[in-house]
């Protein structure tokens, strides 16, 4: 596979290539990514998935998406849509496969911090991110969110349970500040 980076998009790091290991035996009938960057995680999900929504609010990322997907010969499987988490998606809309890989860290957004990894304090980005996709969850759906030991995991793990959902830890990375983890989430 290739890619190109645009930028001022954000480009694989770790927590990228820990969520790709989590999705590299998945299918799914359709996935969506929920923040897709250059694309990189919704092109793997391409090859096992007939039909993959990637999401983000950056038109530049969406582009970029775009641009790879094309370079892939995945155009037609992959629909880059510009839009605020999943909000611009019809309703009815469902999912068997999720993924996210969300600004988790608990610093404020600002012109020095960058929106693509700055979530605020007590991660209110990925509870709103939560929010918006756990009801396009199908029957048997499943949602994969990477997170960092450093924002709020308990205050999701509540949220997650108080909708009906469980939430395991599915891999993990250690560093010497903290633990980057890809969490599964599905209906109990």
């Amino acid at each position: 596979m290739r890619i190109s980076v645009s930028p001022r998009v954000y480009p694989p790091s770790e927590d990228s290539y820990l969520l790709l290991d989590a999705v590299k035996n998945l299918s799914a009938r359709k996935a969506l990514e929920v923040g897709c960057g250059c694309g990189l995680i919704s092109m793997v999900l391409a090859l096992k998935s007939v039909e993959v929504f990637a999401i983000d609010v950056s038109r530049e990322a969406c582009a970029n998406t775009l641009q790879n997907s094309k370079r892939n010969r995945l155009r037609g499987i992959i629909h880059v849509i510009n839009g605020d988490m999943a909000t611009a998606l019809r309703r009815g809309l469902r999912f068997d496969l999720i993924v996210s890989n969300p600004p988790y860290l608990p610093v404020e957004q600002s012109e020095k911090e960058d929106v693509s990894w700055a979530a605020g304090r007590n991660n209110p980005f990925s509870k709103k991110l939560l929010e918006n996709t756990l009801q396009l969850l199908s029957g048997n759906g499943v949602m994969l969110l990477v997170q960092s030991s450093l924002s709020d995991p308990g205050g999701l793990r509540r949220l997650v349970e108080e909708r009906g959902f469980k939430m395991e830890e599915v891999l993990r990375k250690e560093f010497f500040f903290e633990r980057i983890v890809v969490f599964k989430i599905s209906k109990r």
